[in-house]
């Protein structure tokens, strides 16, 4: 092969590399994906609920809420799904003892009372589907 073709051709592959790079920026994700959902106020505020209801509420790590005086207070965990918050239920260990499931929340009414506990059921029921 003559060396101006030679030549012709390296130009030719040289050119198309340059512009194959031109697209490779990387573009910033968009969206929301990867951002955590609070279980605790995403579909419904159940924290802004509770406090309506007159009841002391302070959050708890990513999932758990402690409502009124501890260590006799009302406290809720929230599981990722429903039945999540029902295997946890189940599982026969002692701390889970007394919990009641509402969607994906488990709820340890311990020593509060009765009124009390009905609200907190309400403000849990929020977003939870039928």
């Amino acid at each position: 092969m003559p060396r101006p073709k030679r030549l012709a051709i390296a130009a030719g592959c040289l050119v198309a590399i340059g512009l194959s790079a031109c697209g490779a920026a990387v573009k910033p994700a968009t969206g929301s994906r990867g951002v955590f959902d609070d279980p605790r106020t995403a579909k419904a505020d159940r924290v802004l609920c509770i406090s309506q209801h007159h009841l002391p509420v302070q959050k708890v790590g990513l999932n758990e809420l402690l409502i009124g005086a501890q260590p006799a207070g009302p406290r809720v965990v929230f599981e990722a799904t429903e039945g999540a918050a029902q295997g946890v239920q189940i599982s026969g260990l002692r701390q889970q003892q007394g919990a009641e499931v509402i969607g994906g929340a488990l709820l340890f009414p311990d020593q509060a009372p009765d009124q009390e506990v009905s609200a907190i059921e309400t403000c849990l029921s929020h977003g939870v589907k039928g």
